[in-house]
């Protein structure tokens, strides 16, 4: 049985969701449309305007006798920082609750740099970031967290790479909630990064996908039925642990880095390759330059890696019936001879038809996912 609790609350939702859809509307209109009586939209609009959570925002048309007073919802009511933490260069952004990407910055970090002036310097950074956008630090509703790594919800721990541990044993949801006092809330990179695609990315048009993210370390993130597969442990979607044919893990066998010292050491023991002879450190950058070359050593080591990854891919895509999957990482940076032989082993191996895609949100997918955390944390407290 309806209470009267229970219909204000939902009759504030509704006027707040037509606003945020359909822009400032009068008073008399959102009656029409909600078949709400006209008291009752004034009492609960006035109870949203006095909270701030709606805005009158001048008149509309008349045909006749005074014009109506528009409302609009304010999505300025609040405010949402999202920090994508990768290994050294933090991105901090900032959104209201149109859940845009309004501002964000990127930040320099060392791994030599002592826990408390890595936290000083990103609680300055998200003030800097927040005040000189003329917003005020008591406007913030929420903080998003992306970090590499599987997040024990429980005891708000992490399992990741030892490599990546530049902020995992940091209890950064519980020093930052103390330093601003709104909710934080920590989420697993890649899966942000497969949020962040089926919101605003190339995963819009479908309700099951995976986003694949292969770098330095090998990651998934699902979309299983429109919602974001997490598993009871958080670790749905991690195949970096995955074995294909072997003793060693996918991450263990094709992680950028793996793949950057293997090439090295072959160098070294004096495999012909096209690799620039340069002193400094082997980078990404430098292995394209080399198959753009045709260097048909790396050529084939780079295909190698993208079939094993293909093969990762089309077993979890066969399981899940997926719709779609989408690329992303630094390794996606090696181009054609890697992505076209993802591709090439998934269309030859799936018996479905299997769309696979580049990300086109790129380093902010994971961002973009954040943010939708943030905005739906946010809105499903607006109503007392």
């Amino acid at each position: 049985m309806a209470t009267q609790s229970s219909v204000r609350i939902n009759n504030q939702q509704l006027i707040i969701d037509y606003l945020i859809e359909n822009g400032e509307t009068s008073r008399a209109d959102l009656s029409k449309i909600l078949k709400i009586s006209k008291p009752t939209v004034s009492l609960n609009a006035e109870k949203l305007l006095e909270q701030k959570i709606l805005l009158e925002v001048g008149e509309g048309h008349s045909s006749g006798g005074r014009k109506p007073t528009l409302l609009s919802f304010n999505f300025d009511y609040k405010i949402i920082v999202a920090i994508d933490l990768n290994r050294n260069q933090p991105v901090i952004a900032l959104s209201n609750l149109s859940g845009k990407l309004l501002y964000s910055t990127r930040l320099e970090m060392k791994v030599t740099e002592s826990k408390p002036f890595l936290i000083q310097r990103l609680t300055t950074s998200i003030n800097e970031l927040i005040t000189s956008h003329q917003y005020k630090l008591e406007s913030l509703g929420a903080i998003s967290i992306a970090i590499p790594g599987v997040i024990d919800d429980i005891n708000d721990k992490i399992f990741a790479n030892p490599q990546d541990n530049l902020w995992t044993d940091l209890n950064l949801k519980k020093v930052l909630k103390e330093i601003y006092h709104v909710p934080v809330m920590m989420r697993n990179d890649v899966s942000m990064a497969a949020l962040g695609e089926h919101h605003y990315g190339q995963g819009k048009s479908y309700d099951d996908l995976m986003f694949v993210s292969a770098g330095h370390g090998i990651g998934a993130g699902l979309i299983v039925n429109g919602d974001l597969l997490k598993g009871k442990r958080n670790f749905a979607g991690e195949i970096g642990f995955t074995r294909i044919g072997g003793s060693k893990s996918l991450e263990e066998t094709i992680g950028s880095s793996v793949l950057v010292e293997k090439i090295k050491q072959e160098v070294e023991a004096g495999h012909i390759t096209k690799i620039d002879d340069t002193p400094h450190e082997l980078t990404l950058s430098e292995i394209v330059k080399a198959i753009n070359k045709k260097d048909e050593y790396l050529i084939g080591l780079i295909e190698e890696a993208g079939q094993l990854l293909g093969y990762a891919i089309s077993n979890i895509a066969v399981v899940l019936d997926l719709e779609t999957v989408i690329l992303g990482g630094a390794l996606c940076g090696l181009g054609d001879t890697f992505i076209g032989k993802i591709k090439e082993t998934v269309n030859t191996t799936v018996p479905f038809e299997l769309e696979c895609q580049v990300s086109s949100l790129g380093q902010e997918a994971g961002i973009y996912g954040l943010l939708v955390v943030g905005k739906t944390y946010i809105m499903s407290q607006l109503i007392e």
